[in-house]
């Protein structure tokens, strides 16, 4: 124990010693660390911000489009999405649960004087319960006031603010296409931007019913969105909702669909093992230079073994075996390992929260991240330390102490 005290003690020594050549040894395995640590944590945060923003888009929905403007082989114009194709749906399918109609378009609103371009959505209340999308204020309309097709509305964030702008809009009345007035019921809580750069909060929902009373809908409905009673049974409900689909549209057997059935899950899916690849190749490379850092350590160590030749023929000739004089350089080695190391996860993790704040996305470090990419670079170091090691222990006592 006391022979264990005094090598960590010299290899302390040896260290502080030259603190500017011990600073240069250890910069490498930092820097290799640290690029580790963040390079992942910023992989899982883009990723983690990518699968957020997809899933906003629904998780366990289908959503059935209209090929509107497509004809099949046999030149057949498609049908558009309408009430026959949501009753049916309702009606007939085992697996849904839910079935949202919904219809889109862009038109200018006004309130108090100022007036903004933006997308009116038509569709029933289930909407928000399907996208779990919270509401900063007041609350969504119900299924009477669709059926009624009462003139009330939910603005998104953005034309609430771009409208009302510190005002509260809750019962005020906005003007929809210059003739439609419509009494503000809610406003959604923001989402922010998509990953296309589009304002998820641009739009105003109003009861389908009303929309459709007002405004009309000639050319059918935008999509009609499908919810599973299960989330095990989406497959089920998408062959089970194309049958009746194709049965509505009259679409004979091996015809061409006038309608997509897709899932954003599909999405989210593919998007999930991009990421995972792309973090993947970003470790890779900030794992090489863990390796430069180990290198580096080994040259310094080199170099050290070499001006230090006479003190090692010394402490070998008073009776020092070469087994003490290598576990003396392993431990100079370790000291500059766990310092290199130590370093490199606290700037690794400061560095992963910082970009993470700046670029506005979750901070994820992962505590296996932290801890293996520690281990590795403290292991990397000894392990270069080793061959310096292995030279001083050989070193001929007579050799080392005739050498100037």
């Amino acid at each position: 124990m006391l022979m264990r005290s005094e090598t960590l003690t010299m290899a302390v020594q040896v260290l502080v010693r030259k603190p500017g050549r011990s600073a240069l040894t250890v910069l490498g395995l930092t820097i290799g660390v640290a690029a580790f640590i963040a390079m992942v944590s910023f992989g899982q945060g883009a990723r983690k911000s990518v699968i957020s923003q997809f899933e906003a888009l629904g998780s366990n929905i289908l959503k059935v489009r209209s090929r509107a403007n497509s004809k099949d082989a046999l030149n057949r114009p498609a049908r558009p999405l309408s009430d026959e194709d949501v009753s049916a749906l309702q009606r007939e399918s085992t697996a849904l649960r839910t079935v949202v109609p919904i219809v889109r378009r862009a038109v200018d609103v006004s309130a108090g004087g100022t007036t903004q371009r933006t997308a009116l959505q038509g569709n029933t209340a289930a909407y928000t319960k399907l996208h779990s999308w919270e509401l900063a204020a007041g609350g969504m309309f119900d299924d009477l006031e669709d059926q009624q097709a009462k003139k009330v509305c939910v603005l998104g964030a953005t034309p609430a603010t771009v409208l009302f702008g510190d005002r509260d809009p809750l019962g005020a009345t906005i003007v929809i296409g210059g003739k439609l007035p419509c009494r503000v019921v809610g406003v959604l809580a923001a989402k922010g931007r998509s990953i296309g750069g589009s304002d998820q909060d641009d739009f105003v929902m109003m009861p389908l019913h009303t929309f459709v009373l007002f405004l009309g809908v000639p050319d059918g409905y935008q999509s009609i969105e499908l919810r599973p009673s299960d989330p095990s049974w989406i497959e089920s409900a998408r062959a089970e909702s194309m049958e009746i689909l194709r049965r509505t549209h009259r679409i004979d057997q091996g015809a061409a669909d006038d309608f997509d059935i897709v899932s954003p899950d599909d999405v989210t899916r593919a998007a999930d093992q991009t990421s995972q690849i792309l973090t993947g190749l970003l470790a890779g490379i900030a794992a090489v230079s863990l390796l430069v850092g180990g290198i580096g350590i080994m040259n310094i160590q080199l170099v050290s073994v070499a001006e230090r030749t006479q003190e090692i023929g010394i402490r070998a000739a008073i009776g020092a075996s070469p087994a003490q004089i290598m576990t003396q350089f392993l431990a100079e080695s370790c000291m500059l390992s766990g310092v290199g190391s130590g370093a490199g996860v606290a700037i690794g993790l400061l560095t992963a929260n910082v970009v993470a704040n700046a670029m506005h996305w979750p901070s994820v470090v992962s505590p296996s991240a932290v801890v293996g990419s520690g281990l590795f670079g403290f292991g990397v170091g000894v392990v270069f330390g080793y061959i310096p090691a292995l030279r001083a222990a050989r070193l001929d006592p007579i050799v080392a102490l005739r050498r100037e």
